[in-house]
């Protein structure tokens, strides 16, 4: 039997769901490959036949969409940065 989540946990999980709805399908790929699957950036890369720094850029995405997210946080200047 699984211990259960205390409330704050919940809403934690709820805002991580939250997040990778958030994402663009392909970075929702490359963060669940690495994150989730413990794939390599050089797998991801050959996987959907793109370079490495196009996996890292995508990452970063995913990882800035995920902060605004967890953290409750809303970036102002990252409407800019696009």
């Amino acid at each position: 039997m699984s211990p259960r989540l205390s409330r704050a946990e919940r809403r934690q999980l709820r805002r991580a769901e939250r997040a990778v709805d958030h994402m663009t399908p392909i970075e929702r790929e490359i963060f669940l490959g690495i994150r989730v699957d413990e794939l390599s950036y050089a797998e991801l890369a050959t996987i959907h036949g793109i370079t490495v720094a196009d996996v890292e850029h995508h990452f970063a995405g995913a990882l800035r969409i995920l902060d605004r997210h967890m953290l409750e946080r809303h970036h102002k200047w990252w409407q800019f940065w696009r």
